[in-house]
């Protein structure tokens, strides 16, 4: 059993800003899934997400978090904030060390670099930390293109150390975060280039034949990305167990996409398949939070997923 001390405070799911495809599929005929880029109101999710991901945390300091609402807060209209039952901040120590495992997909990259955007201010704003320009998060482009500003032996690996900040150092705490690419998260495979007309036709079987076991043609059902997420979730207790000695990550937080984090979700609280078809997809930039429960020593999810159900009864209330 690993000691609670070493699991992190709060696993946090992310799922990336809207995307190109998102508001056009058209886009799926021409441009690979993974090179996907986010729209400019995506870009407006990814920073409202790094707001709100601020307001987690116990560091998070009032009078700075204010300030950022008034660059990133996204109007009272928006629909991508889910509700959270029974969290607050606990303010028994400081959540000032984060790992994030994204997706190598490019609206997930980019949903990440506009979530760091936000803490690097907060940083900024906080403790006079000023990141180089050259040296902030920046890997997404056309496979090879990407930029990872660290030597080849950490590839995929991005940390916002001392090596990374410009100008004198400032005494104090800042929000120190570490990325990590993972693959394992990327989004269900629905094959490559996509028709739109013939993916209409497949996701109408896909509503009578089930959403868990229905495969794709040359792509994945939502039960092979089930084995992925079983394979990572080992990989995250490993990484517990490792720091049984040391100091855990205070916050994980994994950006990554909707029906993997249904998936994710599903794995980790044992539900039956029968439940997870009774969800339906989260808003794009929403957070879906994990709470490590000390009385209870395990996680309980504080975020109220939507169902097809509550979708049903709104219909009803409109005719």
């Amino acid at each position: 059993m690993v000691d609670s001390y070493n699991r992190p405070r709060l696993i946090v799911l992310i799922r990336h800003g809207e995307s190109e495809s998102n508001k056009d599929k058209k886009i799926n005929e021409v441009t690979p899934n993974h090179l996907i880029p986010l729209t400019p109101y995506g870009k407006k999710q990814a920073h409202n997400a790094g707001l709100k991901l601020l307001r987690l945390l116990n560091m998070a300091d009032a009078s700075v978090i204010e300030k950022l609402g008034e660059e990133y807060a996204l109007p009272a209209t928006s629909t991508n904030t889910l509700e959270l039952r029974g969290y607050k901040p606990n303010g028994k120590h400081m959540d000032d060390n984060i790992i994030f495992y994204t997706s190598p997909y490019k609206r997930t990259r980019e949903t990440l670099k506009g979530v760091l955007e936000v803490i690097d201010r907060y940083n900024e704003l906080k403790s006079g930390i000023n990141m180089c320009a050259e040296q902030t998060y920046n890997p997404y482009g056309k496979q090879k293109h990407a930029i990872w500003p660290h030597d080849l032996e950490n590839s995929g690996i991005y940390e916002n150390d001392e090596s990374t900040h410009c100008g004198p150092e400032r005494e104090g705490t800042y929000i120190r975060y570490r990325i990590i690419d993972e693959p394992r998260l990327r989004e269900q495979d629905f094959g490559n280039y996509q028709e739109v007309s013939s993916m209409q036709d497949v996701m109408e079987k896909r509503k009578t034949y089930g959403h868990f076991f229905f495969r794709f043609p040359e792509g994945e059902s939502a039960a092979d990305v089930y084995d992925r997420v079983a394979s990572f979730q080992d990989t995250l207790y490993r990484h517990f167990q490792f720091r049984q000695h040391t100091k855990g990550r205070d916050v994980v937080v994994l950006v990554t996409h909707g029906i993997y984090s249904r998936v994710f979700l599903m794995k980790w609280f044992r539900w039956t398949f029968e439940e997870f078809e009774s969800f339906t997809n989260v808003p794009n930039g929403s957070l879906m939070v994990m709470e490590l429960d000390e009385k209870l020593n395990k996680y309980v999810l504080r975020t109220v997923l939507p169902k097809w159900s509550d979708l049903e009864a709104e219909k009803d209330l409109i005719t």
